[in-house]
């Protein structure tokens, strides 16, 4: 069985991320959640049986932080760093689109989706349309990231 059908990873990361070189939108949550830190180089240095346990922890796994700092202190000698200032949360609002989100949309030439889709994301999907909305200029995962998640509608299907 393929790594991505074992793993919690979306259709638009299977290309990227299906033999685990970098790091999957579930193990960013987490990492942010926990407030802790780790390098693609670092990820990349641990062996693939490492990278599948952490990959198979799901979403919010209360047992992640703990075994992210058991594995990287046995594969890279020290645990991983935590960070002071905790990310941004606006995906937790489901009230209010992120402006990030709101961004992304108009270099897609998107329509933003409706506050009532966005409350009806999982707080999960909520967190990787924000994370992958970061920047000023178009993320190449976020259009498929809609789709994905129902929420793509363009100008031209109205």
């Amino acid at each position: 069985m393929p790594l991505y059908q074992r793993l919690p990873i979306f259709v638009f990361e299977i290309e990227a991320c299906e033999n685990l070189k970098f790091i999957t939108m579930a193990i960013r949550f987490n990492l942010d959640r926990n407030g802790q830190h780790l390098s693609l180089v670092d990820w990349q240095r641990l062996p693939q049986d490492a990278r599948e346990t952490l990959a198979s922890c799901r979403p919010g796994d209360e047992d992640f932080a703990a075994r992210l700092d058991e594995i990287a202190r046995e594969h890279l000698g020290h645990a991983v760093e935590r960070i002071v200032d905790p990310a941004p949360t606006a995906w937790q609002d489901s009230n209010a689109l992120p402006p990030g989100l709101l961004k992304q949309c108009e270099l897609a030439d998107l329509l933003p989706p409706d506050v009532g889709d966005w409350a009806t994301l999982t707080p999960f999907r909520r967190y990787v349309l924000t994370k992958l909305s970061r920047r000023d200029t178009l993320n190449h995962c976020f259009v498929p990231a809609m789709l994905e998640f129902g929420l793509a509608q363009t100008q031209a299907e109205l």
